[in-house]
């Protein structure tokens, strides 16, 4: 499926949809194989944005927890903070269906919470 852009150029917004429902391998084909496209690797970069807050936030909790695990009631705290890995994953979550939207309505709009990290 593809849809005008202003400047009368296609944009295909199938290869844009493939990069947030192939989670990895979705920007990985569009940024190795199809450079040319630039609407498709706007949202892209979007989406390795949201995968990169979905990796680094368990990996940030998992090593706070630890550090702070050594002091006395290091564990309860790592315990509250844990509720800050479940926000992340809602405004992951909020962040992913706003990606595709973005991209089924051929729409260069930032995802929120994350869309802003990576300039593109």
């Amino acid at each position: 499926m593809t849809a005008s852009e202003a400047g009368g150029r296609r944009i295909n917004v199938d290869a844009a949809l493939l990069a947030y429902l192939l989670p990895v391998l979705g920007p990985a084909y569009i940024l190795l194989l199809r450079k040319d496209d630039s609407f498709a690797k706007y949202h892209a970069i979007q989406s390795l944005t949201i995968i990169l807050a979905m990796i680094l936030a368990p990996a940030a909790w998992m090593l706070f927890s630890w550090l702070i695990a050594l002091m006395p009631f290091g564990g309860v705290v790592a315990a509250y903070i844990s509720a800050l890995v479940v926000a992340v994953y809602l405004a992951v979550v909020v962040s992913w269906i706003a990606g595709i939207v973005n991209a089924l309505r051929a729409r260069r709009v930032p995802v929120p919470f994350f869309g802003r990290l990576l300039r593109t």
